[in-house]
């Protein structure tokens, strides 16, 4: 046996570009892209009217651009809403949108009594946005806590 002979052969790598967030059409069939997404008239209904999302928070979800879901919105026929009310853009922390109006979110708002409290007991922003994180305190976005977001919430409050 040869020195040649006893090299494994290099093993081919597959990479997929896999994002489990979108839906597929058949069980482990391949994603559909946002566009895709886009034209199916029910998907956006459902996300626009069902969830109450604004364009901008369909288009971070597909992964497209603002004017192509108002686009997809229009040519789909689906109207700003039952009363030609917009949908609001970002909402505050410790708000939700329900039927037209902004109400307190008490999970969002027992957050802010504890920012509040850290903030009143010396606490730098970094050190309030440490202990959120450390704790898994869901922020609005779902994402990590920023000190400009908790600066902000207490601007706000």
């Amino acid at each position: 046996m040869s020195p040649v002979d006893s090299v494994p052969s290099p093993q081919v790598v597959q990479h997929t570009t896999e994002r489990p967030s979108l839906p597929t059409l058949i069980e482990g069939s391949i994603p559909l892209p946002g566009l895709a997404q886009l034209r199916s008239k029910s998907y956006l209904a459902q996300l626009y009217h069902g969830r109450h999302l604004s364009a901008r928070q369909i288009a971070r979800l597909t992964k497209t651009n603002r004017s192509v879901v108002l686009a997809a919105l229009r040519k789909c026929g689906i109207s700003k809403n039952g009363h030609n009310r917009t949908h609001p853009g970002q909402l505050p922390f410790g708000y939700d949108y329900q039927n037209y109006r902004l109400v307190k979110n008490q999970a969002e708002q027992g957050v802010i009594r504890l920012i509040r409290q850290d903030r009143a007991g010396g606490l730098s922003l970094r050190q309030i946005v440490s202990q959120l994180n450390e704790h898994s305190v869901p922020s609005k976005s779902g994402g990590a806590w920023q000190a400009n977001t908790v600066r902000l919430i207490l601007a706000g409050a």
